[in-house]
């Protein structure tokens, strides 16, 4: 049986799984995403693609994994190593372009130094669009040929599944401008879609409005420590009735619907499927994002658009990264030109 190391390199967190040719997370775990670190003396500070090497041997290194692969009988096949990056991606190079929201990644050769460290042929994808494929895979677009996967986590991402294949593209769903000169943006933009909808909105929302003197349950978890607030405070404290926090999920909800009402108005889609670490506010959000669709997208199109919650577990994006690898793999030995992985 082949195997595949998967890698999803997020805003805030970094996950890494072994997973099986059909799809089944053998073995999974989960880091902060690194920064740069000067912590010890007499070292070098470690360029984040360097921790994040020593991560991924670390991960292989536990006895997790090393119990899958050297299961019985024989070792395991492993076919090589796929990455999502959040970012754009340089596909020929392997290289990421621009990446807003880990910008120590940008121009970073990825392919070429985990090849270099891991000896097996490596994959670059932008992690919606790894997790888009993995919905495609095993997920909930099993059975859709056209769908639209938006990753709600730090940012917002995007990825198209088109008649059946991976759309490798940029689909940077989450930097489209919603508000004419609206909040700036990391990616050096202003009133982008991410700005409104994500976790990352959700908490500068909150805290400027704590700054003005709204009252919320939210100065109490934090200790009066604003920027101590999470998303996942955020969401306890709308679920314990805080008005503040209904309020920015409501907001998030009506921004997302825009969004997805915009592109369901361009797009051919069959459906537009909600995942990421955000996900669990399903029920806070859906329904601010049905109205706008209903109010905004043609209708003849509208209506034959279903709008799905993600079925997949909190390994999606590596998951998705890993099956993205076996593809590659498959394809590369059946001769296709187009994919290449090292």
């Amino acid at each position: 049986m082949k195997i595949a190391i998967g890698m999803d390199i997020g805003g805030t967190e970094t996950k890494f799984v072994l997973a099986s040719e059909k799809g089944k997370v053998l073995s999974s775990h989960t880091i902060a995403t690194p920064s740069s670190s000067d912590k010890e003396k007499d070292r070098e500070p470690k360029k984040i693609e360097e921790l994040l090497v020593m991560s991924l041997r670390e991960f292989l290194d536990s006895d997790a994994s090393r119990a899958v692969l050297s299961r019985s009988p024989g070792k395991q096949e492993v076919a090589g190593i796929g990455i999502g990056v959040a970012g754009l991606i340089d596909r020929n190079n392997g290289n990421v372009i621009q990446s807003p929201n880990i910008p120590a990644l940008n121009n970073v050769p990825l392919r070429e130094i985990f090849e270099k460290e891991f000896s097996m042929p490596v994959v670059i994808e932008n992690d919606a669009n790894v997790y888009a494929f993995g919905e495609k895979w095993i997920g909930a677009g099993r059975d859709l040929s056209s769908f639209l996967v938006l990753t709600l986590g730090t940012g917002l991402g995007g990825g198209l599944i088109y008649k059946d294949e991976l759309y490798e593209g940029p689909v940077e769903v989450g930097h489209m401008s919603v508000v004419p000169s609206g909040r700036y943006c990391p990616c050096g933009s202003y009133g982008c879609l991410e700005s409104y909808a994500s976790g990352r909105a959700l908490v500068d929302r909150v805290i400027s409005s704590l700054e003005k003197g709204t009252e919320s349950l939210l100065s109490k978890l934090c200790d009066g420590n604003f920027y101590r607030i999470t998303p996942k405070m955020i969401y306890q404290a709308a679920l314990d009735g805080d008005n503040l926090s209904r309020e920015v999920f409501r907001e998030s909800g009506q921004f997302l619907g825009i969004g997805v009402a915009s592109l369901i108005n361009v797009l051919d889609l069959e459906a537009v499927i909600i995942g990421g670490g955000l996900v669990g506010a399903w029920d806070l959000i859906i329904g601010e994002v049905g109205q706008e669709v209903s109010k905004r997208a043609f209708k003849p199109l509208s209506a034959k658009v279903k709008i799905l919650k993600s079925g997949l577990t909190n390994d999606a994006g590596a998951l998705g990264a890993a099956g993205f690898l076996l593809s590659k793999i498959s394809s590369s030995r059946s001769g296709d030109p187009s994919s290449r992985t090292s």
